[in-house]
């Protein structure tokens, strides 16, 4: 095993430029603009972001590849991927089952304290993909969950101001008999206002479908759910902490998770605390000090970038992400925004519905479904208050 890991250093850092690629792919929960490049850059590598987690529904994966349209670094989901979580002690295989931009095990799957996993991924290409074992830590319970509204809680660069929202704060006992890294994430469930937005297009058989040669069409067009639906979003900003300090001491009023003020829905924030590996709190806090810190993609990059993935057919098949095994608990809060006067940040799409004798191909659509998955659901959470 050491002589393979050797191997895979050797092979990442002869390539350490596409390392930088790897900020693009994993900060799902972070906003970065794309950038032009200025380094070599090659189309086509592979990032894996993936967790595994004690808490049923929160275990998944996502897989991208990079490339390069117009002279901007983006990613794209990796569509037709063969994705499996394996009992790295009694060989036991979850297949996950690929859903909207990831791939999903069933709500109920969770894994259980003190077992090892590890994360296969096949491409449509045919090539392998595996992470280095995990062993998933202790439980570390959630005591208290409580909300506070600030009308300047994070200062917005891209506008130059502070924004308003709400910050999310925790209560939890901290072990004393072992140390612990934690990594927080929330999702906040909101109505569903529209199912489905066609920009410069329609909506036809579940497909935006363009309408960009057709100077009749308007720049949009929204469509109702043809249900109650719930919209999924998650942090935007990677929470870490650690026990260096506070080992064995109760732990109150734990900023955990800021909720920007994009709506005046209520909604329902449920924090996730993960406890994790050293090694992944050190992967996740390497990415953290980066955004944070605005070294921006031409800095030096850490070793610890490199995550714990290879290609045990290809040694220099630099292949970027971290496959994390994690003990979760979860608390909920519902937070009501109907009263507060500030202004919602960001444009709100108002209405713009097909109308009967648009010049637009048939049929005309109102509504669509809505779509079981990581960022909707129709599922009405358990603690949600009308």
């Amino acid at each position: 095993m050491k002589n393979k890991s050797s191997e895979k250093r050797v092979a990442f850092h002869n390539k350490i430029t596409f390392i930088r690629l790897l900020l693009l792919g994993v900060l799902m929960h972070s906003c970065i603009d794309p950038v032009p490049p200025e380094f070599d850059y090659e189309d086509g590598l592979v990032i894996i972001d993936a967790i595994a987690s004690t808490v049923p529904g929160t275990t998944y994966a996502t897989v991208k590849k990079t490339v390069l349209e117009f002279g901007i670094y983006k990613t794209e989901f990796m569509e037709g991927c063969k994705v499996s979580l394996k009992n790295s002690v009694t060989n036991e295989e979850i297949s996950l089952i690929e859903g909207k931009e990831s791939y999903l095990v069933s709500a109920d799957f969770r894994v259980d304290e003190g077992t090892e996993w590890e994360l296969k991924v096949t491409t449509p290409a045919g090539k392998t993909y595996k992470s280095i074992t995990e062993v998933v830590p202790k439980v570390v319970s959630i005591d208290a969950i409580s909300d506070a509204y600030n009308k300047e809680m994070s200062f917005d660069e891209s506008i130059g101001k502070f924004i308003p929202g709400h910050e999310i704060r925790i209560d939890f006992q901290e072990p004393v008999e072992e140390t612990n890294f934690y990594y927080f994430q929330y999702r906040a469930y909101e109505k569903e206002i529209y199912c489905a937005v066609c920009n410069n297009g329609v909506l036809r058989f579940g497909e935006c479908v363009s309408q960009i040669d057709n100077p009749l069409a308007k720049e949009y067009y929204t469509y109702l759910c043809d249900q109650t639906c719930w919209k999924i979003s998650f942090n935007q900003e990677i929470t870490l902490f650690d026990d260096a300090f506070t080992n064995g001491k109760n732990i109150s009023n734990l900023l955990v998770g800021k909720i920007p003020l994009y709506t005046k829905q209520d909604v329902l924030v449920e924090i996730l605390q993960l406890n994790i590996t050293e090694e992944a709190h050190k992967y996740y806090k390497t990415i953290k000090d980066i955004v944070d810190n605005n070294s921006g993609f031409n800095a030096p990059l850490p070793s610890a970038l490199i995550g714990n993935f290879y290609n045990p057919e290809d040694s220099e098949d630099p292949v970027l992400g971290r496959f994390t095994a994690a003990a979760g608990s979860s608390k909920s809060i519902f937070v009501k925004r109907g009263d507060i006067p500030q202004m919602t940040v960001g444009a709100f799409r108002v209405p713009q519905p097909e109308l009967l004798g648009d010049p637009l191909p048939n049929p005309i659509t109102y509504e669509t479904p809505c779509l079981e998955g990581r960022n909707q659901t129709k599922i009405k959470p358990l603690t949600w208050e009308e």
